[in-house]
């Protein structure tokens, strides 16, 4: 089984993950994702790049810099500080997280979401080449149209996986486009709806579970429900898998 190295970049916890403290890393949903997609093929070594927010922050573009004719907004200054910081790169593919969420009291209409997540990619991706030339890495997007909580929602069988019975679940239509005032615990803000349907079945909300929900997810299920942003990154997947294979 051919070995395959996978540097991780990320948001947070529950995605990419966090340092556990004692010089270690505990990782959040990425490579549970990754190995649902490639696993079986590959024997997967992950290697997370940790970036905080203060870091990228103080970054600036000059009109003479090096980097002056590419758009590296948003979450793509990650992929800036990266190249600047020169950081060793001992994988084979890089795998970029982001969410694309939206600012609150902005409509949250379905037309929207998908504008706002196709800009998102196009300035992420305008860093991928730059990031592709230089360092001669395959890099992959994995991005849903609003938050990863709308992916986690986009299959009943994740859920009966971890001991939710059927009968307790209501999960949205429409996953990827589910939307609501953050500071509602009520409303249909993906973070709160999941905590909801969790507490509904006496399970917590928090990194461990995601992760557990995401190794019982059935993938067809997940690419029918989240056919905008799961199956663009599911597709990506394959590409590299067939490049390789």
């Amino acid at each position: 089984m051919r070995k395959l190295k996978i540097g991780l970049m990320g948001e947070g916890a529950n995605d990419v993950g966090i340092a556990d403290g004692c010089g270690g890393w505990r990782f959040g949903t990425m490579p549970d994702y990754i190995e649902r997609l490639l696993g079986s093929e590959f024997d997967l070594e992950f290697i997370p790049i940790e970036i905080r927010k203060e870091e990228t922050k103080a970054l600036t573009i000059t009109r003479s810099g090096k980097y002056s004719k590419i758009q590296f907004k948003g979450p793509a200054k990650k992929l800036m500080f990266f190249l600047m910081r020169k950081q060793k790169v001992d994988f084979d593919v890089l795998v970029f997280f982001s969410d694309t969420d939206k600012t609150q009291g902005k409509r949250a209409s379905e037309t929207e979401a998908k504008n706002q997540y196709e800009e998102r990619r196009s300035y992420i991706n305008e860093g991928f080449v730059i990031v592709e030339k230089r360092l001669n890495l395959h890099c992959i997007l994995m991005m849903p149209i609003r938050i990863l909580e709308c992916w986690l929602l986009g299959d009943a069988e994740g859920f009966e996986g971890i001991g939710c019975s059927s009968q307790k679940l209501k999960l949205p239509k429409k996953p990827e486009f589910l939307w609501g005032n953050v500071h509602n615990p009520e409303s249909n803000y993906p973070k709160h709806y999941l905590k909801r349907i969790l507490k509904n079945c006496d399970s917590e909300s928090n990194t461990y579970v995601f992760k557990d929900i995401v190794r019982h997810n059935n993938i067809d299920n997940l690419l029918k429900n989240c056919q905008n942003s799961f199956e663009r990154f599911y597709q990506d997947i394959e590409e590299l898998k067939n490049s390789l294979l």
